[in-house]
């Protein structure tokens, strides 16, 4: 019988979310090809013992094609939890509950008394370092008798970790599930969607996994002190309709919810300060390399609201896996955020490198648009029919740009008359000139993906050049 450990289920984590080559796998894990080959075979001979089909190999991309039913039946099983999911569930479960008692512990995990013992000394540490007390009652157990601020942020941390991950994985902890039955989740996730669906406001699956796990903090510690300095009676309206999609939750829960939403409203990040902090020196890092000095606040803090969750799943190892791809001027972009990291001896998930690098194109190609007024566009007369309804579409999509159309024809006559004239020349023509983009059609998207492109070409060349 094959016993799998955590390198082998977080395998089966990606292969549960698609099908992944041997390099993505080395790239989303941070392991060596040879060992993800040795732990897909270890795999496979779990699988074969099971009775479950096996992962196989079909154009360089590792697959397992398993029913809904039988990936559930998998990550349902007693003995497939992670070493760090078994230290969140104990930890959890010690806090929540303020005892535990080892023995009966054990026994629910089906692991030795060294194991237990084993898991509970990084615990111990946990609450030694972050200034918690514990007693110790002969023949009964441990008691807590003292929870450090510290330790509710990292009950919470803990608790959100392991909602984020419930939103798009089985691998997520039963025995967690187990002890937050009594807290009717679902009808809570249920109710919140209709209040931030009243209020108008977007809610992220970091919001929604700290709004559940808020529900228990309040009952195990009063929650966190969320008040900040704004005058709450311009959120009046707010609070009435909490009062009324949260009328069945407990009011110091409403109270929280309250002062939570006000901050959201005020632009507020809602990630604990070290995390902040390297959020700050990554974006600062960013500013220079990439020439953003005078970046635009709402841009900044999109980007660091994604910088602030990637380190939050990369810390506490949250594998949610999009299988992403860069081009080659992308991957320029990926470099500078490699150089930056390791300089701060920081590291995230690849994938979610990917998607800052995604993020900061769009900010860069914001960032620099001003530099781009007039655009002058060059259509084959024969072509294009109506540019009256070409320029009502690209005023309608975007007022950044000056566009004026004219036939190519006019341009071939005096190519001179055109110059100083425009900051961008694009045509459907491909021998006008060098220095002319070049369209495949007129279509309005296309029109305004080619301007950004070539801004963010631009603004790679001037990053290139300094």
């Amino acid at each position: 019988m094959s016993y799998i450990n955590t390198t082998n289920i977080n395998v089966l984590t990606l292969l549960l979310q698609g099908d992944f080559s041997l390099d993505d796998f080395s790239l989303y894990l941070n392991l060596e090809k040879k060992s993800i080959y040795k732990n897909i075979n270890f795999i496979n001979s779990f699988l074969k013992d099971e009775n479950l089909p096996t992962i196989t190999l079909n154009n360089n991309l590792y697959s397992l094609k398993l029913s809904k039913e039988q990936w559930n039946s998998l990550f349902s099983r007693n003995d497939f939890i992670t070493n760090d999911e078994t230290i969140d569930y104990l930890y959890i479960k010690f806090i929540h509950n303020g005892f535990i008692n080892l023995e009966h512990e054990k026994t629910i995990l089906n692991i030795s008394r060294s194991s237990v013992l084993r898991y509970f000394n990084d615990i111990k540490d946990i609450l030694k370092n972050n200034h918690s007390e514990y007693v110790y009652i002969p023949g009964k157990g441990l008691k807590i008798t003292y929870i450090s601020e510290k330790d509710k942020n990292l009950f919470c941390k803990k608790l959100i970790k392991y909602f984020i991950k419930s939103d798009f994985s089985l691998n997520h902890s039963i025995f967690v599930t187990e002890l937050l039955q009594s807290y009717n989740i679902q009808k809570l996730l249920d109710d919140l969607y209709r209040l931030f669906k009243s209020i108008s406001m977007p809610i992220t699956h970091f919001i929604i996994s700290f709004l559940c796990s808020l529900i228990v903090c309040v009952k195990v510690f009063n929650g966190f002190n969320l008040k900040g300095e704004y005058d709450y009676d311009d959120y009046l309206e707010i609070q009435k309709f909490i009062k009324i999609y949260l009328k069945d939750w407990d009011s110091d829960y409403q109270n929280q919810i309250f002062y939570f939403i006000v901050r959201l409203k005020n632009n507020h990040v809602n990630f604990e300060p070290i995390i902040l902090d390297k959020a700050y020196k990554i974006i600062n890092e960013l500013k220079q390399q990439l020439d953003l000095q005078t970046l635009d606040k709402s841009l900044e803090l999109v980007l660091l609201k994604k910088i602030c969750f990637s380190i939050f799943k990369y810390e506490n190892h949250i594998l949610k896996i999009k299988n992403l791809h860069i081009n080659d001027k992308e991957r320029k972009i990926f470099d500078i955020l490699d150089k930056i990291l390791k300089k701060l001896e920081f590291d995230l998930f690849f994938c979610d490198k990917v998607s800052i690098i995604y993020i900061l194109k769009k900010v860069i190609i914001e960032h620099n648009q001003h530099k781009i007024k007039n655009v002058l566009l060059l259509f084959n007369e024969i072509i294009i029919l109506d540019d009256g309804y070409l320029k009502e579409n690209l005023n309608n999509i975007s007022n950044k740009f000056n566009f004026h159309i004219e036939p190519s024809f006019f341009y071939k006559l005096n190519p001179k008359n055109y110059n100083n004239k425009y900051d961008l020349i694009l045509s459907d023509e491909h021998n006008l000139s060098s220095t002319i983009g070049v369209l495949n059609n007129f279509s309005y998207v296309q029109i305004l993906e080619t301007i950004n492109n070539i801004i963010f070409e631009n603004s790679l060349k001037s990053i290139a050049n300094k």
